[in-house]
């Protein structure tokens, strides 16, 4: 792994602000996925004049309307932008918060043990992922955001927070092991009283 970033994410003073990888790394999705000319689209829908600088937290209500943005607009491709935010901006607090000696510490350890400290220091910055909302480490094989923010106001027949369930699974299965996959099993867009996360491990693959 890299060595941590050299961009120094300022921490808000007060609740209700996320890091900016929840809005740039859904911009960058949308390029991905759907092409150049659509994040505009995306951007004018959500309200929004200009992105994050890399350093600058954002408004936990401009997220918000990105996100939801892009289920209104185009909710067959939702899941794919979303899961493919959600992973890149893991990759951006591994390569700006996690020192390649921890990452090493982490994969050394006993999985679960490793899980339970890698989802201690999740919680120590939750804000980053979930602003003004509560996150809880039920243990370290679930987890409850309640009141998140993101998804705030929205209701759907389906569960919605693909972000979040990506950013999880990619932390967990880079840092702790590669076959741990994340799926949210509540979510507050279906009338549920908080988004829940729970880690499952994956069958090993035929062969190996």
């Amino acid at each position: 792994m890299a060595a941590p970033s050299l961009v120094t994410l300022r921490r808000p003073t007060k609740s209700g602000f996320m890091a900016p990888f929840v809005v740039l790394e859904m911009a960058k999705a949308i390029k991905g996925v759907m092409g150049e000319e659509y994040v505009p689209i995306a951007l004018r829908d959500a309200q929004l004049f200009r992105l994050p600088e890399l350093n600058e937290p954002v408004r936990e209500d401009k997220a918000a309307r990105l996100h939801q943005a892009v289920r209104k607009l185009w909710p067959d491709e939702a899941y794919d932008i979303c899961s493919q935010a959600g992973r890149e901006a893991a990759m951006r607090i591994m390569e700006q918060h996690i020192t390649e000696r921890a990452a090493t510490m982490l994969s050394k350890m006993p999985r679960a043990t490793g899980a339970w400290l890698l989802a201690k220091t999740a919680r120590q910055n939750a804000w980053m992922f979930s602003g003004s909302g509560e996150f809880v480490v039920e243990s370290e094989s679930r987890f409850v955001l309640h009141a998140n923010p993101v998804v705030v106001g929205e209701t759907s027949s389906t569960m919605v927070c693909h972000f979040h369930a990506a950013l999880f699974e990619k932390l967990f299965s880079t840092l702790i092991h590669p076959r741990l996959v994340c799926r949210e099993i509540a979510c507050t867009a279906q009338g549920d009283d908080a988004c829940i996360f729970e880690f499952t491990m994956a069958p090993v693959s035929m062969g190996l």
